[in-house]
């Protein structure tokens, strides 16, 4: 049984001939997707030797090693053969944007389904950046932490510097979690904010920018309280 991260991933997955799980680690969700019907084949991919034996056991566990290519590799050089969903998940938000940025040749119009563990603004920008739009951007939570996940399709769209950094569909969402994820999103810059102040030499740039975005979560805050 898929965890709530997994299961969201799973449901905002396209149905495809091919599709593709980048940094599959433990292999759970492709396995879902193949067992489900959702795809008919996958590529499990995983720059780790470690998690390429745990998704190889996994696979094998449930006996669909004639739909599941395994791919030790670096980001989206595992495609070969155009996908018609691509999952990038379980990184942070540098990586994964590198990881688009690198290998937009590689996804020939795949709808992306993404998740990062932190800098969001990061993989927001590129997705914008390789010529993407956000389609859905949706909340869970799991293991007592927040994540955000994208639904991307090829087109682009334009983003205000705002909605790089907090998300267009996010703040739009009539998420039950939304106030809580606000909630815990000030509650990190807040605690962001404490240590940076006691640097020995202050970062002025990133005190005024996690000052701006405490204070941007701090108003959403109000906005959902009724008065």
């Amino acid at each position: 049984m898929l965890d709530e991260r997994l299961t969201l991933a799973a449901q905002l997955y396209q149905p495809c001939t091919l599709g593709a799980d980048i940094g599959t680690d433990h292999g759970y969700l492709p396995c879902e997707l193949l067992k489900s019907g959702v795809c008919e084949r996958m590529i499990l991919a995983d720059v780790s030797p470690l998690a390429i034996r745990r998704a190889q056991a996994q696979v094998e566990k449930e006996h669909l090693q004639d739909r599941a290519q395994i791919v030790c590799a670096d980001g989206l050089s595992a495609i070969t053969s155009p996908c018609g969903c691509v999952s990038i998940m379980g990184m942070g938000g540098e990586t994964m944007a590198g990881i688009l940025m690198r290998g937009q040749d590689k996804l020939s119009g795949a709808v992306l389904v993404l998740s990062a563990h932190t800098e969001l603004h990061l993989v927001r920008q590129a997705i914008m950046d390789i010529g993407y739009h956000i389609t859905k951007e949706e909340l869970c939570r799991s293991g007592g932490r927040f994540y955000v996940f994208w639904r991307a399709e090829a087109g682009a769209e334009a983003l205000t510097d705002e909605e790089i950094r907090h998300g267009k569909l996010l703040t739009q969402s009539q998420s039950p979690l939304l106030k809580e994820y606000f909630a815990w999103r000030k509650r990190v810059l807040e605690n962001k904010l404490t240590g940076l102040k006691c640097a020995a030499v202050p970062d002025e740039a990133a005190l005024a920018q996690t000052t701006q975005e405490a204070a941007y979560y701090a108003e959403r805050l109000k906005e959902e309280s009724p008065c």
